[in-house]
């Protein structure tokens, strides 16, 4: 302690002064503590209550875009699938389609190639028929004309 009051000499501190910056540190932790610190609490409300909702609902805002952004290309997705997936399945129908008038049309062509033979046929017995009824009418014709029986 003497060390102290030495020092204080030599700086010409007095007790009073020392008295005095006591009593402005008391001041001070008693301000602080009575009115900076409400004050400021009340600054941080304020703040809590008008800065932070705008912030947040920046925040959720900048959110749901993100979410929109992913739900449109998600659907802009599936619809390029489902788009796909109709395109296959069209091209698949008209293959198939397809694959049936080609077997139809082959089926007919061998209808039509049979008929032609059958008629073809046909018109051969027709003829052989007629080639031989042509000689039998013609001689009876003549016989009725010439009123007698033609070899």
């Amino acid at each position: 302690m003497e060390l102290v009051s030495k020092i204080f000499e030599t700086l010409e501190i007095s007790r009073v002064a020392l008295l005095q910056l006591g009593l402005v540190v008391v001041l001070a932790y008693l301000l602080s503590t009575l009115l900076i610190r409400p004050i400021l609490r009340i600054f941080e409300e304020r703040e809590n209550l008008s800065v932070k909702p705008i912030e947040e609902s920046r925040r959720i805002l900048s959110e749901a875009d993100e979410k929109a952004r992913e739900y449109d290309e998600a659907l802009r997705k599936g619809a390029a699938e489902a788009l796909a997936r109709k395109r296959r399945a069209l091209e698949e129908t008209s293959r198939t389609g397809r694959r049936q008038v080609e077997v139809v049309v082959e089926e007919t062509n061998l209808k039509v190639e049979e008929l032609k033979g059958r008629i073809a046929a046909e018109k051969e017995s027709a003829a052989a028929f007629l080639r031989d009824q042509v000689s039998q009418l013609s001689r009876e014709i003549a016989r009725k004309v010439l009123g007698r029986q033609v070899a």
